[in-house]
Formats: C-alpha cells, sequence, structure tokens
C-alpha cells in the first residue's frame, strides 16, 4: 500500500487517479497501432497512432472510394494534432486537402464527429460565425480515431461527392477505421 492509500484509503485512492487520469488504458489498445518504445518516450505519450496504422487507413480509404469512382484527400492527426499522413488522390486539389485537414483539426478539438458540428449549424444558421471564429469546419467528414477507450488520432476527408445515406466522406472514414482499426462509434445522423 502506498502512502496516499495508506493517509485517504486505497477506494478513495483508485477514484481519484481514475479522476485525474492516473489510471493508464494503455492495456487496451493494440500495440501495433500505436508509437511505442523510444518514440513513445520521446514525444510523452504511447497512444498515438503510428504510421504505419495512419497508411493503412488512408489506404483502405482510398480503395473504398474507387470502388465507387470517388477520390478525394485524406489527413490523419495523431491525438497530439501533429499530422502523421496526408495523401491525395490523382486529381484532388490542394482545396480538398485543405478541407480533409481542418475537418481533421475540427474533430481533434471537439474530439467528436464533425458532423455533429454541421448538425448544430443546421438547427441554427446563427452559429456560422462561432464555428468559423473558433476555427471549426462544421462539415461531415472528420472522426476521432478510436480504439477501445482511446483515441489514438484523427481523420480527416475531404472531395469525395456526398450521396447520403449510401456515400460521404464521413462513410468513407467510418469503414476504413473500422477495417484497419476495429468497432468506431456510430455514424451521426443529420438532424
Amino acid at each position: 500500500m502506498n502512502i496516499v492509500q495508506k493517509i485517504i484509503g486505497a477506494g478513495a485512492a483508485a477514484a481519484i487517479a481514475v479522476s485525474f487520469g492516473i489510471v493508464a488504458a494503455r492495456a487496451q489498445v493494440n500495440e501495433g497501432l500505436i508509437i511505442t518504445g523510444e518514440a513513445a518516450a520521446q514525444n510523452g505519450e504511447s497512444n498515438m497512432i503510428n504510421l504505419a496504422t495512419a497508411e493503412a487507413i488512408a489506404h483502405a480509404c482510398h480503395r473504398i472510394a474507387g470502388e465507387r469512382g470517388e477520390t478525394m484527400a485524406i489527413v490523419i492527426l495523431d491525438n497530439l494534432g501533429n499530422l502523421t499522413y496526408a495523401s491525395r488522390a490523382d486529381g484532388e486539389t490542394i482545396r480538398s486537402m485543405m478541407f480533409a485537414q481542418r475537418k481533421a483539426r475540427t474533430a481533434m478539438m471537439t474530439r467528436a464527429s464533425t458532423h455533429l458540428r454541421q448538425n448544430a449549424l443546421a438547427r441554427d444558421p446563427n452559429r456560422a460565425q462561432f464555428e468559423y471564429n473558433m476555427n471549426f469546419l462544421p462539415n461531415a467528414g472528420g472522426l476521432p480515431i478510436w480504439v477501445g477507450e482511446q483515441i489514438i488520432g484523427f481523420i480527416g476527408i475531404g472531395g469525395s461527392t456526398p450521396r447520403p445515406p449510401e456515400w460521404s466522406d464521413e462513410i468513407c472514414a467510418h469503414r476504413a477505421i473500422e477495417e484497419v482499426v476495429g468497432t468506431q462509434p456510430p455514424i451521426v445522423d443529420d438532424p
């Protein structure tokens, strides 16, 4: 029993540790999906998406889009917002890449699907100035990448032609992440 447990009791110490994020959830994350070893030590963070996983998600998304005759730009950030992987299909413009990056950053800042921002704006168009002042892009296509209960990164996609409910940037991202990483939270519905 450590000193904290002796002073306040084991149960209270565990509750405090959980509430302050002291208990690591690393065991929940497949180490093949994240940076490990010296790279993790240098960053002080062990639950960051690694290059191989980011690349696999992007390749899966390009393949899924190609099967539908679509092209897109893809940006994947680690959980601290650093660029991990970016790609664009032939014919996509810098504009698509910029949208993808802004969607990934919006997902990172909000820790949620950018579709939620889009829905909020649809319900209240007066929110537009707020969304842009916060540097959010209120447009579906940005998602956190979850592994169990941990976010390991964020993806943003731009450029494909949405055809709800069967196709959108968000649907492609979701399918690709689930193919590579595993089950994700469900896609957000339109209001």
